[in-house]
């Protein structure tokens, strides 16, 4: 493997990522009970991953959820992160582990934009909640490296969130207004932003992507890649009773115009979920 070398390339700075944000980010409730969050079941469902010798690696592991997830299943994973806070969470949690799993991970301390690894050494990489953390040339040379370390026909299993276009037009200028009538008139408690951007997201999300922009970046590098939103926050969530479950659906109707929402050209403002299944040609 040669060294490129990259000039003045900007990084954030990995002391933010300390124990505090991982105690706080999503999924955190589950991770410390030895449960898997949602979205990490749905990203296994939807890379199609099956047990066998081949390495998987987890790009930005963070606590390791993922990683952990995957090794549950089977996986022999490599899990990457360049904050210490995060791979000792994922260390001391892959400790509770049976040995057998134990055995199945390995942790690498390492940024996203050179990866130490051999050409072609995986069939499938994953990157969660790590695309919005890359700075633009970051995330240019990070998908060429994993074009670099895939196999031809290899995969890389993508989520970002958020959405720029929800968070920039959606969001602000229809759903939050809408909210806050509905708090107002029904004594509801739904989400009113403000400001939209945390101080946190405001100096670790320096890159959000829209379905567009990240379709270019993919394809710059050659990648064949399947991108959708998800719909998690856009479908009537159950409620307990009759009369709340018809408050959610007008709720949504007014909130998203569901179901138009659920497809394009609605979807790429309403949905803060983007998911990516990438192919490496070959």
């Amino acid at each position: 493997m040669k060294d490129r070398p990259l000039k003045n390339i900007r990084s954030v700075s990995p002391e933010i990522y300390d124990q505090k944000y991982f105690k706080e980010t999503y999924g955190a409730d589950c991770f410390f009970k030895n449960e898997v969050a949602q979205k990490f079941k749905y990203t296994l469902k939807v890379s199609g991953f099956v047990p066998k010798d081949d390495l998987v690696l987890d790009i930005g592991c963070g606590r390791g959820d993922l990683t952990l997830a995957l090794a549950t299943n089977g996986a022999r994973v490599v899990g990457l992160d360049y904050s210490e806070s995060a791979l000792e969470f994922a260390r001391q949690a892959s400790e509770n582990l049976h040995e057998n799993l134990k055995n199945n991970i390995s942790l690498v301390k390492s940024d996203a934009v050179r990866l130490p690894f051999p050409d072609g050494q995986f069939n499938l990489v994953f990157m969660v909640d790590i695309v919005e953390h890359l700075y633009p040339e970051q995330l240019h040379e990070c998908f060429n490296e994993c074009c670099r370390i895939l196999k031809s026909g290899g995969r890389l299993i993508v989520h970002t969130s958020p959405n720029k276009w929800y968070n920039d037009i959606a969001y602000p200028f229809w759903e939050r207004p809408i909210n806050r009538v509905i708090n107002k008139l029904f004594k509801q408690n739904l989400l009113t932003r403000h400001p939209i951007r945390t101080e946190m997201d405001l100096k670790v999300h320096v890159n959000e992507q829209t379905v567009p922009s990240l379709k270019k970046y993919l394809t710059r590098v050659g990648f064949v890649s399947k991108i959708w939103l998800g719909d998690e926050y856009l479908m009537p969530h159950k409620k307990e009773t009759f009369l709340m479950q018809v408050l959610e659906l007008c709720r949504q109707i007014a909130c998203h115009l569901f179901p138009l929402s659920l497809v394009p050209p609605l979807s790429y403002l309403f949905s803060n979920n983007i998911w990516v299944i990438a192919r490496k040609p070959g």
